[in-house]
């Protein structure tokens, strides 16, 4: 589950003003994130440091991109652990070599995690 979720980093981007953990902020980004959203014509979004290069698209590229020592993307060392844990690293290369089989995990793990806690009336669900 911790993989699998951690693999949202495919999207977005970490902001010095939030983090501290980089140093560009709002309005001050990287070659992929200095314009902000690409697909509208004049966004408001510019800055930070995103983990991926297509920073809007949700993909496997966390995993494929890893370790390409991009000066342009981030990695933390809670990035960097999930290629050298041994409990980690299975399900991270099994993530880079496919992406259905990211998308899949993901799907159950994002699940997993939006019901945790949550008390369902009736216990089956509502169906019909």
């Amino acid at each position: 589950d911790v993989v699998a979720l951690i693999g949202a980093h495919t999207i977005g981007r970490a902001f010095k003003e939030r983090s501290g953990t980089v140093e560009e902020g709002v309005f001050k980004g990287t070659a992929y994130t200095s314009k902000g959203c690409p697909v509208l014509e004049k966004s408001e979004t510019p800055g930070g440091r995103s983990w991926t290069k297509n920073w809007l698209k949700f993909d496997n590229s966390y995993f494929t991109d890893m370790g390409n020592k991009d000066n342009d993307t981030v990695t933390f060392p809670t990035d960097s652990v999930l290629m050298s844990d041994s409990g980690f690293r299975p399900h991270f290369e099994d993530f880079k070599r496919s992406q259905d089989a990211f998308f899949a995990a993901y799907i159950c793990s994002h699940k997993k995690l939006s019901e945790l806690g949550s008390k369902f009336d009736p216990p089956a669900g509502i169906t019909g």
